[in-house]
């Protein structure tokens, strides 16, 4: 079986980092949702497996990073499709969630907190920054004094816990119901 180690990964992505930025841009215009997009394919790339060799690793990286941010536009245009459809709603009908989907939400936000609360303290503090303040890695970077890398590292752990996790602990929830 064949994948991509966590070192191989960022070797890859750093070898081509500056040409797949450039990329990005044309595609998505946000230096940070292309840094993020970087990010997503960091993941990607060391969740990958396959029966056979890639010949081509950059090709390969381009055709995971080109996907990437297909994937974005299509979530936007899907977004901002649903955003004016709820704007039309808004004028017909009531949007204030149910009392079972309200108890719902906060049982999946007290899941999330005993997640990230497992995460050792630099991995936690790294995610909240990214994920819940929405730091940029340039940010979080200087503030921390850690290296790109490392962020990546940080919020890749950060991932994969927390949606082990959620599922988890709602497998459990469903169990005692």
């Amino acid at each position: 079986m064949f994948g991509f180690s966590q070192d191989d990964a960022t070797t890859l992505l750093e070898s081509h980092r500056d040409e797949l930025l450039g990329f990005l841009l044309n595609r998505v215009s946000c230096p940070d949702i292309a840094a993020d997009i970087l990010q997503d394919a960091y993941f990607r790339l060391t969740q990958f497996e396959s029966h056979s060799q890639i010949n081509n690793p950059r090709a390969f990286l381009y055709k995971v990073v080109g996907n990437l941010a297909i994937d974005h536009l299509r979530k936007t245009n899907r977004e901002q499709t649903r955003h004016a459809d709820e704007d039309e709603l808004l004028n017909h009908a009531d949007a204030t969630p149910s009392l079972e989907r309200q108890l719902y939400s906060q049982q999946q936000l007290a899941h999330l907190k005993q997640a990230v609360s497992e995460l050792p303290p630099r991995c936690r503090e790294v995610f909240i920054l990214h994920k819940f303040k929405h730091y940029p890695y340039s940010q979080i970077m200087r503030e921390l004094g850690i290296s790109e890398n490392t962020v990546l590292k940080h919020i890749v752990k950060a991932m994969e816990h927390c949606r082990r996790r959620m599922r988890e602990l709602e497998a459990d929830n469903r169990h005692e119901l």
